[in-house]
């Protein structure tokens, strides 16, 4: 039976039902992409017979692939379980499952997340006799990152550069590599980069995918990063369909690697692509709809559309002007007060979006003191508390015996007595036997320096482990926790070790565990796919902020804008608006990075349905001083016709005009002292000499930038090198030079 296509419009059902190879869908905020992604993946299986094994979906978190998964099935009215559909990192980390055999790590393979990648590069650092006094693990991992994503290898970073940190990461980085295949691991951005590799060297390996997904359709082209591009371009070949879904004015993840050109260059790419432009939107009022429009068409990359809606005209956006954050804070409470109490709404229909994280605290406290129940997103996730990640990590060094990070955390948690020194003794011998960490605790015994009662607890220890992973083969993995939790210690030891109070909501969180992997093996068990404990562990390590949001409390959603993407509430406030602030200081001096800014403007102001509220403060703390603000450029560049001003002021129109006047003025002074701090003459030149209170006589080495942002890199005496920010910097200059 045909599927009905009433429910979309007129472009929508082209886009569904189009027989082009190479589609581009433009699909603006709220206008329904993922309802005509999920009909084409229908029409796809119910009209054209193909095979749902032919089919790859690629989304940009699990909950929306989740969220994809069930309409389809809802349409097609039945379980459709072959479907390939997920993010990249999910997709490519089970393909890197399946060809494990050609990489130099096994199928049972760890991902390591942040913090397991910091430990995993303290340990090269320490093999490498590099302080971390004078050299941040998290900075090495951030560098690592980033070259990865430019999908940069050790031997292609720069060397014997004047900057000593420069200067040592491609050894940090080349023995980073090292570790983690030693450890049997990989980490997030490996998921992209080895299955590269895997198609480069192996064209029978990529023919084979080429074959097997004939349609490739991916949500949110305009995020996709280098790697990302690299791997869709391998596998769209002469005779594969690609469609892709996307906004390029709501690209914002430049950041951390996402790449606007590759959804403005899809018809340079693939020449006979037909584009379809989704601009009816289902979401926002239409004066929110033209605030919205009327800042984003100040860009200029982008391809062009104009949202329109048969909404109602609905209230005018509102502005509010307030004395500092504090003050910011209490008027979005009374707004907040009136829409509960006036229009009646739930604490789950309002959202509060801030640029930044540190935005949040006057926000809670001042929500704390009125007792309005709110849930940040992007706090301290459920998989990342302390007693989670503990069981955790015996989990993966069950699934993967090679993951010496695991290990040496539950090694002594709960005590057992097994110091770090005895560990080190250990890893020294396996590294001379060429064995992991965990068999050389097997062999324990061998060591003469380690004495008999240490070597017994390590042995205890090692049984330990080795029966649970012997269990693994036998029992589910929610009943292998539970036993493991007990046996461990890990119940009583958080009975004991704290406060009723916490001991209560920490084994909470426990049990909340067993129930969480129940619970998956049990629905993938349903979809015919895999439940095992390395598929758990899989999804908990890819898992976003988003992805833990739970949508059925009734709570005041707190978040950045970077984390309200893809969501929409009845009432959205968006704070903050001031220069330095939104936009951020930093991304005010090169074009691409004012119109990311101003794009992320965009998205938060059409998350809002029915009432937009945008705020600033005249004046906000910052590093311990209150300092006068400037109101964000942004908020003149919203069409006035749009904007009303708060319950405070007149609402006479002029008032508004006034307003926006002096906001220009004040505007224009701030870029003015901006050139003006950027043409003065700085103190610092490249080979002067410098002193510093903590790192003494050093040598200028590298100027970047301008005015106070100017990034100061020195090379201090002892061989020390520091990169520093003008403003902070705290130099004196020396009469001396070289």
């Amino acid at each position: 039976m045909a599927i009905a296509l009433k429910d979309l419009n007129d472009v929508q059902r082209q886009a569904v039902t189009s027989a082009k190879k190479r589609i581009l869908i433009l699909a603006g905020a709220g206008s329904g992409k993922t309802r005509t992604l999920t009909y084409r993946i229908a029409h796809l299986i119910n009209q054209k017979k193909v095979k749902p094994t032919e089919i790859l979906a690629v989304t940009f978190t699990n909950k929306a692939a989740n969220e994809m998964r069930a309409r389809i099935a809802q349409l097609l009215n039945l379980e459709i379980k072959q479907l390939w559909i997920g993010t990249f990192h999910s997709i490519f980390a089970r393909i890197l499952r399946i060809e494990a055999e050609q990489l130099a790590v096994n199928r049972h393979f760890t991902i390591y997340d942040t913090d397991d990648q910091v430990n995993a590069i303290k340990k090269v650092m320490s093999s490498l006799n590099i302080a971390q006094q004078l050299h941040s693990p998290k900075m090495f991992q951030a560098k690592i990152s980033q070259a990865k994503n430019r999908m940069q290898q050790p031997k292609d970073l720069e060397r014997n550069t004047p900057d000593i940190f420069d200067n040592l990461l491609p050894e940090v980085f080349e023995k980073y590599n090292h570790f983690l295949r030693e450890n049997n691991a990989v980490d997030f951005d490996d998921l992209l980069l080895l299955p590269i590799e895997v198609f480069d060297d192996h064209p029978a390996i990529l023919e084979k995918y080429r074959k097997k997904f004939k349609h490739i359709l991916i949500d949110e082209y305009q995020d996709t990063n280098k790697a990302q591009y690299s791997l869709v371009r391998r596998l769209v070949f002469d005779k594969n369909f690609i469609y892709v879904v996307g906004d390029e004015d709501q690209s914002i993840y430049r950041w951390r690697g996402a790449d606007i050109s590759n959804i403005l260059n899809f018809n340079q790419d693939y020449p006979d692509a037909q584009i379809f432009r989704l601009e009816e939107n289902y979401r926002s009022n239409s004066l929110i709809l033209e605030g919205a429009n009327g800042l984003v068409v100040h860009n200029r990359e982008r391809l062009g559309k104009n949202l329109w809606t048969k909404k109602s005209k609905g209230e005018p956006i509102t502005v509010l002007d307030s004395e500092n954050e504090n003050d910011e804070a209490k008027r979005i409470v009374e707004y907040i007060h009136n829409e509960i109490f006036t229009r009646k709404r739930s604490f789950k229909d309002i959202a509060i979006l801030f640029r930044t994280n540190a935005q949040s605290r006057a926000l809670e406290d001042e929500l704390r003191r009125n007792a309005l129940s709110y849930v940040v997103v992007g706090g301290v996730r459920f998989y990342e508390r302390k007693e989670i990640k503990d069981v955790l990590a015996y989990l993966k060094i069950i699934a993967n015996p090679l993951d010496g990070v695991s290990l040496r955390r539950i090694v002594n948690f709960p005590l057992r007595g097994i110091g770090d020194t005895t560990v080190n003794k250990i890893e020294k011998h396996a590294e001379a036997l060429n064995i992991s960490l965990l068999e050389g605790m097997g062999r324990v015994k061998e060591i003469a320096t380690i004495s008999s009662g240490m070597a017994n607890r390590v042995t205890e220890f090692y049984e330990l482990i080795s029966k649970y992973r012997a269990l693994s083969q036998e029992i589910s993995a929610a009943e292998l926790t539970s036993s493991l939790a007990h046996e461990t210690g890990i119940i009583s030891h958080l009975k004991n070790e704290y406060d009723q109070y916490e001991s209560e909501s920490r084994l909470e969180n426990i049990y909340e565990l067993f129930n969480s992997i129940e619970h998956f093996s049990r629905e993938r068990e349903k979809e015919g796919r895999d439940g095992s404990l390395i598929a758990f562990l899989e999804e908990v390590t890819l898992m976003s902020d988003i992805d833990s949001l739970d949508d059925s409390k009734n709570a005041i959603t707190l978040m950045t804008l970077h984390s309200a993407k893809g969501l929409e509430f009845p009432v959205v406030f968006v704070t903050g608006l001031e220069m330095g602030l939104f936009p951020l200081q930093r991304n005010t001096a090169e074009p691409e990075e004012l119109e990311e800014e101003r794009r992320l403007l965009y998205v938060g102001m059409t998350r809002a349905e029915e009432n937009l509220y945008l705020t600033y403060a005249r004046s906000r703390r910052k590093y311990n001083t209150t300092v006068a603000t400037v109101p964000s450029l942004f908020l003149d560049e919203i069409p006035a016709a749009t904007i009303q001003l708060d319950l405070n002021q007149t609402s006479d129109r002029s008032q508004v005009k006034n307003r926006r006047q002096a906001r220009r003025e004040k505007i224009m002074d701030y870029f003015r002292q901006e050139d003006e701090s950027q043409a003065n003459d700085t103190p610092y030149t490249v080979g002067s000499m410098v002193y510093h209170e903590t790192f003494g006589k050093g040598k200028i080495v590298k100027l970047e930038g301008h005015g106070e942002k100017m990034k100061i890199s020195v090379r201090f005496e002892g061989n020390v090198s520091k990169k520093l920010i003008a403003q902070y910097a705290n130099l004196t200059t020396l009469e001396i030079s070289e």
